[in-house]
């Protein structure tokens, strides 16, 4: 949810990413204590990882399909110039990467919500004018044409990891052993007699 709010709002990369550390951190103190993980067979904890795995990749999906589903729906095509370009560096341990973003004006003066965003490539140019899928209700960042066209990738990418999720979820609850009804001890037998009878 986290993942695709970011998305459409053009919110920072890294809290999606903040989000699901966070995540991880809750289940693993409410299932450790619980002993659960530790009591559980070999099969629960196989499928749990692959639910773990392709909830992964659905949180990658959400992060790149809301955005150009909305636009692929109802972006309008809007003739553009960008205005402003803004590096940022991310170290890493392999030296790192920039993130170039560009801020879009129509060619009335009239700027764009969001900017347009590419890891590693200097795409475009400050002065270049090019056409875009913009939001009508100016709340989300525009998208090229061409990277719109990627959002059926998305779109199916994210249904099916989903999907996978929710059936291995299935599969390792009924692995899981649920104990019968316990009896009760020390039940008294036959009719309560009273403290004077």
């Amino acid at each position: 949810m986290i993942a695709a709010l970011a998305d459409l709002f053009a919110w920072p990369e890294e809290l999606p990413l903040v989000a699901m550390a966070i995540a991880v951190v809750v289940a693993g103190v409410l299932v450790w204590p619980n002993r659960v993980w530790r009591e559980a067979s070999l099969a629960v904890k196989a499928v749990a990882l692959a639910a773990f795995l392709t909830s992964f990749f659905w949180a990658i999906a959400m992060f790149q399909a809301p955005r150009l589903t909305v636009l692929a729906l109802h972006g309008e095509p809007v003739v553009a110039t960008v205005v402003d370009h803004n590096v940022t560096h991310h170290t890493t341990r392999s030296g790192g990467y920039d993130v170039h973003c560009y801020r879009l004006q129509r060619t009335d003066g009239t700027p764009l919500f969001g900017d347009i965003c590419r890891d590693w490539d200097d795409e475009f140019a400050v002065g270049e004018r090019l056409t875009v899928l913009a939001d009508p209700s100016g709340l989300i960042a525009p998208e090229t044409p061409d990277e719109v066209a990627d959002a059926r990738f998305w779109q199916i990418s994210g249904l099916v990891s989903l999907v996978i999720t929710l059936a291995l979820c299935w599969v390792s609850g009924g692995l899981v052993s649920h104990p019968g009804p316990v009896p009760l001890s020390g039940r008294p037998r036959g009719r309560l007699r009273s403290a004077t009878g």
